[in-house]
């Protein structure tokens, strides 16, 4: 800035200040602008050995024009062998500072071995052992350490990498990826499926559906959406497209909004769809006992006061969190009786926090407090699940050889359920009119039988054992007499038994673990899966029905061998797992 000749010391003071002010204002209406660089690392492998893929290098391709229009900087591979893959990964981190945000995309075969997920080079050669295999591809795992150190401002991974390969065929591994574990802070992860299912590569596009979708949203300037408002709209159009067949799947703990285009006036730290994310996060981060962090991501919420709802629950589940957080560091730095008396508060913030009340007994009997402790295994008896109580009680006797109070808590009959009220503190429920609802099942009858018709299942009976007699052969019904005036094309026969499949075929077989499960317990409705066979016009046989290709079974969840039968003899098996409410397709290849 320029100064007057003869300007006085206060009057430069004064402009300098005026100057700021401006500024300062300038600052507060401008847009809040994302700092550091955006980078991302664009893989697509397509030219296996083994099991080529079509799309894969279209769909790096795609997805670096679509990074490209939104700001990054992209560094894209084809077909990159291990050599190149270990290569092009170290440059990528090399490049990333702490207010940056690094984009990992990988289109191409991946695997998950012993839970822990890694992506095939081109160049893959199968080896001897599964350690052989591990060490020939690149470990997602370890692109996770990296990316810990670099402690960017956001990490977002995505793999469209969830299609049958040949290392899961050759030793014979779970399809799909497995759930990725230990992941850097703030980072979103996204798979083209659900975790442990597999994609197809969509043989008739140009691109797999799920980055068809992304790069296209990604792409548009227009779209200033929140990353996981782009996912829901991936995910709706993927499931769409395949009917079903294939969801993505995203899991994040990012603690700040993420956009492809910032939207005008970009503050995303005022987004109430972010927020309600913080709070679904701090519940996870709650299940893996990561006090600190759910703590720090409610107190975020709070910090932008919400209102309403979102506020309202915040602010009701903070003095738990910090409760629960403060016992911890009480703990560790080995003040038990500190800890106890934490997690005792905790528990007063949230009556049924069975794991609060457990931590303190244990930290009261550390602490050689045991009248204390009795006094949180009362309160496990009384609010408790039947394993939380079942613990209490197991824990009351051993403790009653040095505990009067132990013992006459032991001896003690099972208190008293806690009340309606208090199970369900804080809602709201109207009183029931039965008038208005038999009136209303009259006039809406409700068909009770429909819950059971798709699950009749006939459970397999187990071989008799050593020395007992084989079950007699049930016999033949008796055929009733038909009714006056009926005539014989109106009375239904007894059903014929399938008669034995000579030729190719396909034989669907429950492992013994599935099969006495299954007797012990039958499915319940969720528990359930469905596996489409397709492939080459010929039947599939389940539990006595038969079935011609295409087809899709309807299975309870467990394990099953495939056997791949021509005129009697097995020509190939592979084993396939059925999880709950799982879609996923089985293709059928004459050997």
């Amino acid at each position: 800035m320029p100064v007057r000749p003869g300007a006085t010391p206060l009057a430069l003071g004064s402009s300098i200040l005026r100057a700021l002010l401006v500024f300062a204002i300038l600052a507060a209406a401008l847009p809040a602008q994302e700092t550091g660089k955006r980078l991302a690392l664009v893989i697509g492998n397509d030219t296996y050995a083994m099991s080529p893929l079509k799309n894969a290098v279209n769909d790096a391709r795609a997805m670096d024009r679509a990074l490209k229009a939104s700001g990054f900087q992209t560094i894209l591979v084809e077909n990159a062998k291990k050599a190149d893959l270990d290569r092009v990964v170290g440059e990528f981190l090399d490049k990333l500072g702490p207010d940056d945000t690094a984009l990992f995309y990988y289109a191409g075969h991946g695997v998950q071995i012993e839970s822990e997920n890694f992506l095939v080079p081109v160049d893959f050669v199968p080896g001897a052992t599964i350690s052989a295999a591990k060490f020939a591809c690149l470990s997602v795992a370890q692109v996770f350490d990296e990316l810990k150190r670099k402690r960017a401002k956001h990490n977002i991974v995505i793999l469209d990498a969830c299609r049958t390969n040949p290392v899961q065929a050759r030793y014979s591994l779970e399809g799909g990826l497995a759930k990725p574990q230990d992941a850097p802070r703030e980072t979103f992860i996204a798979f083209s499926t659900s975790p442990g299912q597999t994609a197809a590569d969509n043989p008739n596009g140009h691109n797999s559906w799920f980055t068809e979708a992304l790069s296209d949203y990604a792409a548009q300037a227009s779209l200033t959406l929140e990353l996981n408002e782009v996912m829901t709209r991936v995910k709706k159009r993927v499931s769409d497209a395949t009917e079903g067949r294939q969801t993505p799947w995203t899991t994040s703990n990012l603690t700040s909004g993420f956009y492809f285009h910032t939207p005008a006036g970009g503050d995303a730290s005022a987004d109430t769809t972010l927020m309600q994310k913080w709070l679904a996060d701090a519940r996870t981060m709650e299940q893996r006992a990561e006090w600190d962090e759910a703590a720090t991501l409610v107190e975020r919420v709070l910090e932008r006061k919400p209102g309403g709802s979102l506020e309202e629950s915040a602010r009701a589940r903070l003095p738990y969190l910090a409760a629960r957080r403060d016992a911890q560091a009480r703990f560790d730095a080995a003040d038990y009786a500190g800890a106890a008396g934490l997690e005792r508060k905790a528990l007063a913030a949230d009556p049924f926090a069975m794991g609060a009340a457990l931590q303190a007994v244990d930290s009261y009997l550390v602490a050689d407090r045991i009248p204390e402790a009795v006094e949180m295994l009362a309160a496990m008896r009384a609010r408790g699940n039947s394993e939380s109580v079942e613990t209490a009680n197991r824990m009351l006797k051993e403790l009653a050889a040095v505990s009067p109070q132990a013992a006459a808590q032991a001896a003690s009959p099972a208190p008293a359920p806690p009340s309606i009220e208090e199970l369900f503190a804080g809602a709201r429920f109207g009183a029931p009119d039965k008038t208005a609802g038999k009136s209303y099942l009259a006039a809406n009858p409700v068909d009770v039988a429909r819950w059971t018709r798709d699950l009749k299942m006939e459970s397999i009976m187990p071989a008799p054992l050593p020395g007992m007699p084989a079950p007699a052969a049930p016999s033949a019904p008796e055929t009733a007499a038909p009714p006056p005036g009926a005539t014989a094309a109106t009375v239904e026969a007894p059903a014929a038994p399938v008669p034995a499949i000579t030729g190719f075929h396909l034989e669907v077989v429950p492992t013994a673990e599935t099969r006495n499960l299954r007797i012990r317990r039958p499915a319940a409705p969720e528990e359930f899966g469905f596996v489409e066979f397709d492939g080459p016009n010929s039947p599939v046989v389940f539990e006595g029905t038969r079935q011609v290709l295409p087809t899709k079974l309807k299975l309870p969840a467990g394990k099953y061998e495939i056997r791949t039968m021509e005129d009697g003899k097995l020509l190939d098996s592979h084993d396939l797992e059925v999880k709950p409410l799982s879609i996923q397709t089985y293709k059928v290849q004459r050997p």
